[in-house]
């Protein structure tokens, strides 16, 4: 994974196709539109299955035995590459979209525009980014054909760190995306009892 680590799998999943082909996941390319919506479907089949189990202590009533737990999870977590971020974000994206779902019409009216303005907000830094990076190539093709002294000009600018924040910011919309339809799933989950749902929503946003 470009950020976090194989311990997020269970989490956020694999990238979106449109995220993971511009990191370079070749085996990604030529997909059609089905496949790709198929792939995402059962992504966020998987990541609800995975949200249940990782909630289902508290939700049988061993709420304290279940909050170690995840603080242990996360104790490892945050070591991994951009594991701060993503854990902060997961946190963020889990409190709203709990409060979309089970909160008043207002509160449920707020959490939907702040969801909106985290997009809006990835989206016009990408847009940054990408500004950024034109001209100078990708990060991927420099060496062919650049100017000897390139490295030694104070004036051309790196584009790798441009298109690693380029990817973070695909990667939280892709993330915000995904999220919204695994906490959604979990809590409108019509083969459980509404208590056992409403316990589920304690449990995601004291999870978040």
């Amino acid at each position: 994974m470009l950020f976090g680590n194989d311990q997020f799998a269970s989490i956020i999943g694999r990238l979106q196709v449109v995220t993971g082909t511009l990191a370079g996941e070749s085996e990604m390319e030529g997909l059609t539109s089905r496949d790709m919506l198929e792939l995402e479907r059962r992504r966020v089949v998987r990541l609800a299955v995975s949200l249940v189990n990782r909630i289902s202590k508290y939700v049988s009533g061993k709420e304290s035995e279940a909050e170690a737990e995840w603080k242990q999870e996360a104790a490892k977590l945050v070591e991994s590459r951009y594991g701060e971020e993503i854990l902060n974000l997961v946190g963020k994206l889990y409190k709203l979209y709990v409060q979309q779902q089970m909160g008043t019409w207002k509160e449920g009216l707020d959490a939907k525009a702040d969801e909106v303005n985290l997009q809006i907000d990835a989206a016009k830094k990408a847009q940054e980014n990408v500004d950024a990076m034109q001209g100078q190539g990708h990060p991927e093709q420099q060496g062919e054909g650049e100017n000897e002294d390139d490295e030694n000009n104070p004036q051309v600018e790196d584009p790798l760190p441009h298109y690693i924040k380029l990817m973070w910011n695909v990667t939280v919309i892709d993330i915000t995306s995904t999220l919204r339809e695994v906490v959604f799933k979990a809590l409108n989950d019509v083969s459980v009892d509404k208590p056992i749902r409403e316990k589920r929503a304690e449990a995601i946003k004291k999870l978040g």
